[in-house]
């Protein structure tokens, strides 16, 4: 999650000399956008470089400003989990994962033998009757 620190400090729990910083580069984060990482404060451009998790498509890092998609300890840009036959998005569908890593859609994953029972698809939560 990104965060933005603009309240006011409360006199009752900090003192005047209590600091807001980065906790890479110190850089002072007072009404700046920062991410919350491992109960850890990291300003954007740190959790760019040093945090984010690598898209398992494009092979670049997902920004703290880039909506991410994971499953099964993999993580893609929203714009790159598609599918690999027929690159259609599948950030709302239903999709299988390969052995080999690669994502298939609903009607593409069909056309593999072993996909066609249905407890090897997975589907998005909000078709499982969660959101």
């Amino acid at each position: 999650d990104v965060y933005m620190h603009i309240c006011p400090r409360s006199y009752l729990t900090s003192t005047m000399t209590d600091r807001f910083d980065c906790y890479y580069c110190r850089d002072n984060l007072h009404g700046k956008k920062y991410v919350k990482k491992d109960d850890k404060h990291v300003c954007t451009k740190c959790f760019d470089k040093l945090c984010a998790n690598t898209c398992a498509e494009c092979k670049r890092p997902i920004g703290a400003d880039s909506k991410e998609l994971h499953h099964k300890n993999r993580y893609w840009h929203e714009d790159c989990f598609r599918c690999a036959k027929c690159y259609k998005s599948l950030a709302s569908e239903a999709f299988s994962a390969r052995d080999d890593g690669k994502i298939m859609c609903g009607q593409h994953l069909l056309q593999v033998p072993w996909l066609q029972e249905p407890n090897n698809r997975v589907w998005p939560r909000h078709q499982c009757g969660q959101l």
